[in-house]
């Protein structure tokens, strides 16, 4: 079974590139820019990975607000936030809510494959 990752990004650009890198490294990858839009795959799919970006808009960390709905629904999936803020609070924040791997941005493609190679259990 091919393994299913879905990465939640505000940012098109990089979203799009994410989802080739890993369609390359031979991953099924869905995207979403926003939290209702991941909700609404969440509830048709099951995913090994899901990949946030911890803002998701001006209004605030909305990542964090998908991280309490995956844990909420209790379902099986390992979580990584991606964010350029590194403070300490939202990190602990975060861990609290369930996150699994808090990735600072930028960060290159491989390093970011690494990190759900491991969580996948994928052989590089």
């Amino acid at each position: 079974m091919t393994e299913r990752i879905l990465i939640i990004d505000d940012d098109e650009q990089l979203m799009k590139a994410y989802k080739e890198h890993f369609t390359e490294l031979g991953y099924q990858v869905d995207c979403a820019s926003e939290i209702e839009e991941a909700q609404t795959l969440l509830a048709y799919f099951q995913y090994s990975v899901i990949v946030t970006d911890l803002r998701l808009s001006k209004l605030g960390f909305d990542g964090l607000n998908l991280v309490k709905y995956v844990r909420e629904q209790a379902l099986p999936t390992r979580v990584v936030v991606l964010t350029g803020y590194g403070w300490p609070e939202i990190k602990a924040e975060a861990r609290a809510h369930g996150v699994d791997v808090f990735v600072q941005k930028p960060t290159k493609l491989s390093t970011l494959a690494q990190t759900i190679n491991a969580l996948t259990g994928v052989e590089a």
